[in-house]
């Protein structure tokens, strides 16, 4: 479950950041998503070892969802990571006022100050960077488990 870290980092980031603020939810959906498919491959995995002497067709079946999920992990963080990546910069260039020149906050409190936009850049710059190290742990984690059915 370590690519899970750097997504809870990159939400932190994202609720920090003035003119993201509450966009960082869509990283929240991914952690829970990612969560449900990953507990849903290792628990097919072990249950297809379980059930391997008694039925082996079943098992075969429980191996192959085992392999399909652990590709739609990856496939899914690669997919969140683009979208959120696009939704963040979006918003934050919107809200920031780099487009329309009248900036609005996004969050509901304030912890960095609104004038800091550099401070801001940073963090938005962080957040994309957490969530493309998440990707590449469910690249490892898929391989981990690939491994692990064979």
């Amino acid at each position: 479950m370590y690519i899970l870290i750097p997504l809870i980092l990159s939400a932190v980031c994202l609720f920090v950041n003035p003119y993201v603020g509450l966009f960082g939810i869509f990283t929240l959906v991914e952690i829970i998503i990612i969560l449900c498919v990953d507990i849903n491959a290792k628990v097919r995995i072990k249950l297809s070892h379980k059930v391997s002497a008694e039925n082996p067709s079943r098992a075969e079946r429980l191996k192959k969802s085992g392999k399909v999920l652990a590709a739609a992990e990856c496939v899914l963080t690669a997919f969140f990571t683009i979208i959120t990546a696009i939704v963040e910069i979006g918003v934050w260039m919107l809200a920031s006022g780099s487009l329309t020149g009248d900036s609005a906050v996004m969050t509901p409190f304030s912890i960095i100050s609104e004038e800091n936009l550099t401070l801001s850049c940073i963090l938005l710059v962080f957040a994309i960077a957490f969530q493309v190290i998440a990707l590449i742990l469910a690249f490892v984690r898929r391989g981990q488990l690939r491994k692990r059915i064979c």
